[in-house]
């Protein structure tokens, strides 16, 4: 497509103004004007302190079921599910709905924690 939009503008409007005055009065028609970019200044690279009090949501998953509802229905206390999981297998940390480490369960002052084994890598290419 050589032609340029101006060449292109004009011969839709001498088609326009062949086949009706009418609709070629209705139809406002022009090229687009755009303004110059020009490249602004980098800015300095700025420090991250002010995110450090910002609160994120954490969750350790440490494996998943499948429930059919009549199955998730007959759960009563007592019920075991077993998760896709073996006891060996990594914990997953996920942080806003993204896993960014994996580790062990451990207890520390008689509650659960996770000890990191393994930083996911988060940028898209792997993990």
């Amino acid at each position: 497509m050589s032609e340029t939009l101006d060449a292109v503008m004009a011969t839709v409007d001498r088609e326009l103004n062949g086949d009706s005055d009418s609709v070629a009065a209705d139809i406002a028609a022009r090229a687009p004007v755009f303004s110059n970019l020009t490249p602004g200044k980098p800015s300095p690279a700025k420090s991250l302190d002010h995110l450090y009090g910002v609160r994120l949501d954490a969750e350790a998953v440490l494996g998943r079921a499948d429930f059919a509802v009549e199955d998730l229905l007959k759960l009563d206390i007592g019920s075991v599910v077993t998760l896709d999981r073996l006891i060996s297998d990594p914990v997953d940390l996920i942080v806003q709905n993204v896993r960014v480490a994996r580790g062990e369960v451990v207890v520390v002052n008689d509650q659960f924690a996770i000890r990191i084994t393994e930083i996911t890598d988060t940028s898209g290419s792997g993990g």
